[in-house]
């Protein structure tokens, strides 16, 4: 299994583990529900933060390790450990580190 595979069940394990202990501890202690959903979202948004903060910087998606200082290729970056081809993206861009349009491809075609 990928590293973000991993990672991704193990916060959907955690946040279904404290949907059900607050649902488990409203209705056997008569809690009220709304402070309870409120403790809840705190906790489960500062572990999802906190699981998630190595991927601010350029992680493989098979081992985790960092990718930031490999070269890209045409494909994207290989993982010198495991081998995973990466996407080439920006920090904190939703597009590609190269520019991989082709020129031409604005003229119409004529046939």
């Amino acid at each position: 299994m990928l590293w973000m595979q991993r990672l991704r069940l193990r916060v959907f394990a955690l946040v279904a583990a404290l949907v059900l202990l607050v649902v488990g501890v409203v209705s056997m202690f008569a809690v009220p529900v709304l402070p309870a959903v409120g403790v809840a979202l705190t906790i489960a948004v500062t572990m999802v933060n906190t699981m998630t903060s190595r991927l601010n910087d350029m992680t493989c998606t098979g081992c985790g390790k960092s990718i930031a200082k490999l070269p890209a290729g045409t494909h994207g970056i290989a993982c010198k450990d495991c081998g995973t081809v990466n996407h080439p993206f920006n920090t904190g861009e939703a597009t590609y580190a190269f520019d991989l349009s082709d020129p031409d491809d604005d003229e119409p075609v004529q046939g």
